[in-house]
């Protein structure tokens, strides 16, 4: 008699749980990992020794975040995009590099020099640099992008610390240069 209302004792204890709402540490939306149950607990048998694993949302990251990002999305290079933007990348690299040794970071002068390479005004973009959040002067320095082929770019800043070269797509929403967004 006294094992039977153990178990029915278990019983109420484990509905009444279920009815409150309550659930294990871990088995809520947004809890790290599942805690193993104890399968020497009166309130546990045997063979719920099964523990549902957490399906929502991890806490690091929002719920709609590859869609809120997906605009940032580029283009894959081809191999022949992948070489010709290195072969510009090779080319714009030097004069910057001497643009940065002169300690001339100003915008109209990087325009300057990725025109005096040839290459056409409408796929050069240029813009000086951003201020960091929460400052209104922005840091010494510009932002280039140069468009190549159909979906090709090749992206960078020169700045007093360094010339930054990158071979990248266009992304569909913007092209080279993503837009500012605070």
């Amino acid at each position: 008699m006294r094992a039977g209302m153990v178990t029915w004792s278990a019983a109420a204890v484990s509905l009444a749980v279920l009815a409150l709402g309550c659930a294990a540490p871990g088995t809520r939306d947004g809890d790290g990992q599942a805690m193993p149950t104890d399968a020497s607990s009166p309130a546990v048998s045997s063979s719920s020794a099964a523990v549902a694993e957490p399906t929502g949302r991890q806490p690091d990251a929002s719920p709609n975040h590859a869609d809120n990002n997906g605009w940032k999305q580029r283009h894959e290079l081809s191999a022949a995009d992948e070489r010709a933007g290195r072969d510009l990348a090779a080319r714009i690299r030097p004069s910057l590099e001497a643009l940065r040794a002169a300690g001339d970071f100003a915008p109209t002068s990087t325009r300057q020099a990725l025109l005096d390479l040839g290459l056409q005004a409408d796929a050069i973009e240029v813009t000086a640099m951003r201020p960091p959040i929460g400052q209104e002067t922005p840091p010494q320095g510009a932002v280039y992008a140069v468009r190549f082929g159909t979906v090709g770019c090749v992206i960078g800043d020169v700045r007093p610390d360094r010339v930054m070269v990158e071979v990248t797509g266009s992304a569909a929403e913007f092209g080279c240069l993503e837009p500012s967004s605070h």
